[in-house]
């Protein structure tokens, strides 16, 4: 292919007679359709694809690759087709060198482009900013096929590139573009105070601006880096405004119904079955109006009974439930929903050694903290009483200590036991359900009639387990350590199937405080004038009375209190700094400033999972703060099941009857799937309360759960029952606790 060029000085590229570059030739030749490699012909050498028609391509090919071959009947429109384009390829390189002469000094430039025939043509210019440390560069392109440009001289082809309607109306439109952009972001930072300014903004914009000359990538990081400058610059004021408003250093001050009553505190220390409550409910029944605060839903609706049957008008309130008795003014709640600026004559707290639960001591701090009554009656074990004086002391309120003795002796049992010599009238404790129901079995093969009591029961099937105990249906009962927490269990010996539990976290040795509180509940005044502890199936006597006598590090006089932000908290500071970002709002407060003081944030990250969810949907602030304080378990597979339908219907905003959570026919379920139902009435019931537009069917929800509470107890006492027909269960299999020992191995 013959190639001349003139005086380059006159005119742009022409023929040359430049031989083709080998390279070029096989790039140019393996883009067309026609041609194709032996191997993908199928044949190993480039001879043989002669009996399939196809024949050498016959152009120059850099070694090793002239493997190419071509239809013997479209070689010839081939190769015209190729040295069109190898033609076309040639010209477009000498149009580059042409474009490196002619164009120097202009603003516009020629470069390659991906197609070997297309070239791009370039304009360049700087946009300086106030603030800016350096100007920002910006670049428009197109691309033009190099025929179009060939034979311009040097002065035409500049002409021609400088003055492209093209280039100069985009670049006008990327000037346009970034200076609205950097407009915008100025305005952001504008009248800052406090080193946010444009200025912490501008490095960040111009080392981002290196390198990238595009507009649309340009802006694309300018954005992203001014949303985390944004996030930055809320976080730091958040947290400025979190340390200077609310002050958690401070926390007493956030109470100040509580602060101007000079309240007076009272004490009531003692071990279990030493007659605290009794002590604080005939408190609460000589008041003109007062509040109970129990850690267990089921103890606070005991309360409330009590109260009721022994002439105090009492309603409850809790997460997932609201009676409401007319003419009541007093209120038997559980501790979470402690309302802070509704004084009474006396408030009670109850188990105040449950400050130094690391998941729920945030709920005793505050109640300690913002009790709005006259005389706050606090209950619990004898370990707390350093760290509630040290409370005192620091809140300048008078405090009364009143320390009760135990009713009745209380003994370790100095062996033990096996699973034989369980007794009726005995409480085994457990601490999951699952094992719970291993016991359970274990109990019932050995021909012992069991009443079960945990967490995930409904406190309608709780009662009904506990009654059946009391009344001597079942013979034993299994429970969790929540029969530490004034369950009205009595019972003649407590035995421990294990000595650890699993805290949420890790699987921890139980403290000398559960311990106390567990065992205490063995004997009572009236019933078993003694009382008796030990351990059952596994761990040693020796063990339990190391961990008796092992001090309690939780409750010392210098552990700090955890306390954590509230709803109306946050709704504060996410209208100080702006943001609907739920996660940003905790954040803000995990890092807040305590030193000197009593207190420490507590664990947030249950919340901060939560709200990472609720940051993902289309829900208002107000709905989010709502949702983030729903009494769910994440953990939880079935719950979290259950919560990401409440926000489904929250974020769609159409009404979700209770059909769509728990199903209108029970027939047939098992115990779990009951246990599963019954929560997600709970989680219904909570959300109808928050959402009532949402979730309407809040009396229907009531009649639901009993039904479920009512086949649950009933599945759990017919399994536990015994008769005298009744053909006993197999025994458990090998590998539980309880399963008959084989005649080798090593005795437990």
């Amino acid at each position: 292919m013959d190639m001349t060029s003139p005086d380059p000085s006159h005119a742009g590229p022409s023929n040359t007679s430049e031989p083709a570059d080998p390279h070029l030739v096989h790039e140019l030749a393996s883009a067309h359709p026609d041609v194709v490699t032996a191997a993908a012909a199928g044949v190993a050498r480039v001879a043989h694809g002669e009996g399939l028609g196809l024949v050498p391509l016959g152009l120059p090919l850099p070694k090793g690759k002239r493997d190419l071959l071509v239809p013997a009947e479209r070689r010839e429109a081939v190769l015209l087709e190729i040295q069109g384009t190898l033609d076309r390829a040639r010209r477009r390189n000498a149009l580059l060198a042409q474009g490196r002469r002619a164009l120097e000094g202009w603003s516009t430039s020629l470069h390659p482009a991906d197609d070997r025939t297309r070239v791009r043509a370039v304009r360049s210019e700087d946009l300086p900013w106030p603030g800016l440390p350096a100007p920002v560069r910006l670049q428009v392109s197109r691309a033009l096929d190099a025929m179009e440009l060939a034979d311009l001289t040097d002065d035409d082809l500049a002409l021609r590139l400088e003055g492209d309607p093209a280039l100069a109306t985009a670049l006008e439109d990327a000037l346009s573009r970034t200076a609205a952009r950097l407009h915008r972001y100025a305005g952001e930072a504008e009248g800052a105070e406090d080193g946010w300014t444009f200025a912490s903004l501008a490095d960040r914009l111009s080392r981002a601006a290196r390198n990238r000359h595009g507009v649309d990538e340009l802006l694309e990081r300018w954005d992203r880096e001014f949303a985390v400058w944004r996030r930055e610059r809320a976080e730091a004021r958040g947290r400025a405004y979190v340390d200077r408003h609310f002050d958690l250093a401070r926390f007493e001050r956030l109470f100040p119904v509580a602060r101007g009553l000079g309240r007076r505190l009272v004490l009531v220390v003692g071990p279990t079955n030493s007659g605290k409550t009794h002590h604080a409910i005939e408190a609460l029944k000589g008041a003109w109006d007062g509040i109970y605060l129990a850690p267990l839903r089921l103890l606070a609706l005991e309360v409330m009974e009590r109260l009721n049957a022994e002439g105090t008008l009492a309603s409850l309130l809790t997460g997932e439930e609201a009676i409401t008795t007319p003419g009541a003014r007093h209120t038997a709640s559980t501790i979470e929903v402690m309302d802070p600026d509704r004084p009474v004559e006396v408030a009670v707290i109850d188990e105040i050694q449950m400050l130094a639960d690391p998941d729920r001591g945030w709920a005793w701090t505050a109640a300690l903290m913002g009790a709005p009554a006259e005389t706050v009656y606090i209950l619990g074990a004898p370990e707390a009483r350093p760290l509630v004086e040290r409370v005192a002391d620091h809140l300048g309120e008078r405090l009364e200590v009143i320390e009760l003795e135990r009713k009745v002796p209380l003994t370790l049992i100095d062996r033990r036991l096996n699973w034989e010599e369980v007794e009726p009238g005995d409480a085994l404790i457990a601490f999951s359900r699952r094992e719970i129901h291993t016991v359970r079995d274990t109990l019932r093969a050995k021909g012992l009639s069991v009443a079960a009591v945990y967490g995930a029961l409904a406190p309608e099937v709780r009662r009904r387990e506990a009654a059946r105990f009391l009344s001597g249906e079942a013979d034993v009962v299994v429970a969790t350590d929540a029969i530490g927490m004034g369950l009205n269990l009595p019972c003649r010996r407590v035995l421990f199937t294990a000595l650890e539990k699993f805290d949420g976290t890790s699987v921890r040795p139980l403290s000398a405080t559960e311990v106390k509180q567990i065992a205490g509940r063995a004997g009572r005044f009236g019933k078993f004038e003694s009382g008796e502890f030990g351990v059952v199936g596994r761990g040693t006597p020796q063990a339990l009375r190391t961990l008796l006598e092992k001090a309690d590090g939780r409750l010392r006089a210098d552990a700090p209190l955890t306390v954590r932000p509230t709803r109306a908290m946050l709704a504060r500071l996410a209208e100080h700094i702006g943001t609907e970002e739920t996660v940003l709002l905790l954040d803000c407060f995990a890092d807040a400033r305590t030193a000197g003081s009593p207190y420490r944030v507590g664990d947030l990250s249950g919340m901060r999972r939560l709200a990472v969810m609720l940051d993902e949907r289309r829900l208002a602030l107000p709905a989010k703060l709502d949702l983030l304080l729903i009494p769910a378990d994440l953990e939880d597979e079935a719950e979290a099941r259950i919560l990401a339908a409440i926000v489904g219907a929250v974020e769609a905003g159409e009404p979700s009857p209770l059909g769509r959570f728990v199903p209108a026919r029970l027939d047939g379920l098992d115990g779990a799937a009951l246990e599963g139902l019954s929560r997600a009435c709970d989680l219904y019931y909570w959300a109808a309360r928050k959402f009532p537009t949402l979730f309407p069917e809040r009396e229907a929800v009531r009649s639901r759960r009993g039904e479920i509470s009512r086949r649950l107890a009933d599945l759990l006492a017919t399994r536990g029952a015994r008769s005298a027909g009744q053909r006993r269960e197999p025994p458990p299999k090998a590998g539980f606790r309880g399963a008959p020992r084989k005649r080798f191995g090593p005795r437990r």
